[in-house]
């Protein structure tokens, strides 16, 4: 939860009048489905999504201006997850020192890139000339990132004040994606999108450990749990398939295009669990209403799960 990237790397930039009209959102309001904001198409994650915050941010001495809008679920008190939108209009200005910065931070910067350290699960970053792209998965401690994270800059305040109002308790770990491109020559914007889920509520075992280190989550630990490496995986296909249409939202050229081949011909995890669940349970009640015999049911049943 530290703060976002572009409010860090667009300093030099001159603010361009060209955003197109947004949508108008309000606080305190859910939110649900598809929807178009600073001209570029966006889709929800699945459920509703309540509005709470949104920056508009100008650098001090310039007319440089960064936008974000940011969301929340909750489910009995508890929070479920976050997703918030960042981006700036660049008016074609100052466009090789920006590229600099950008790859500068996506490469090297100390507290968060888009290189694969040990606490990101995936990472996956394209970057030539003034163009880059960057995709990764990543687990959180919590009570760290709202309290005293790496990046001294980072703890913001209005997620704490947002929890404290409402009432609402944090998971220790939560699972996150990370979206960014930004290419001059596809238009004057870049653009950063966050996703972050409590996993508890999607299926993943209860969560022991949730020190950043310690945690099952982590790239060096989790493959002594095997669901939550199964979850995690899961979770990585479904945002690689995120991530592919937020390049064609954003209309990214295709030499610009991650290489997500890794995942071509795969289906989530997730729901071939759930679809073998759904047959076998289909089958046992056939057998039951003695539409099978037992060796046919054991016979299909073998089948299935082979």
């Amino acid at each position: 939860m530290k703060k976002y990237i572009l409010l860090i790397l667009f300093s030099f930039l001159i603010f361009s009048s060209s955003f197109a009209k947004n949508i108008s959102f309000s606080k305190g309001k859910s939110y649900e489905g598809d929807f178009k904001w600073g001209g570029i198409k966006y889709s929800f994650p699945q459920g509703q999504w309540i509005f709470f915050n949104k920056d508009n941010d100008i650098v001090p001495h310039t007319n440089i201006l960064t936008r974000c809008i940011e969301f929340y679920q909750v489910e009995n008190q508890i929070l479920k997850g976050l997703f918030n939108i960042c981006d700036i209009v660049t008016g074609g200005k100052w466009t090789p020192q920006i590229a600099q910065i950008l790859k500068n931070v996506l490469k090297k910067d100390k507290y968060d890139n888009c290189n694969l350290r040990p606490e990101y699960f995936y990472a996956q970053l394209y970057t030539k000339g003034t163009a880059m792209n960057c995709f990764r998965t990543r687990h959180f401690d919590v009570y760290k990132e709202l309290n005293y994270p790496d990046d001294p800059e980072g703890t913001v305040k209005y997620y704490k004040k947002l929890l404290e109002n409402k009432n609402i308790k944090t998971p220790k770990t939560m699972i996150s994606s990370f979206h960014f491109f930004f290419a001059p020559s596809v238009r004057d914007k870049g653009v950063q999108i966050r996703y972050s889920i409590n996993p508890e509520f999607y299926g993943a075992p209860i969560t022991i450990n949730g020190d950043e280190n310690s945690s099952e989550y982590h790239r060096n630990n989790i493959d002594k749990f095997p669901k939550k490496k199964i979850f995690m995986n899961d979770f990585l296909y479904k945002q690689a398939i995120f991530h592919q249409n937020f390049e064609k939202n954003i209309k990214a050229r295709k030499r610009h295009l991650l290489d997500f081949n890794q995942f071509v011909g795969k289906k989530s995890q997730e729901a071939d669990t759930k679809s073998i669940s759904t047959q076998l349970k289909s089958l046992n009640e056939l057998y039951k209403s003695g539409v099978l015999t037992k060796e046919e049911f054991e016979k299909a049943k073998k089948k299935i799960l082979n």
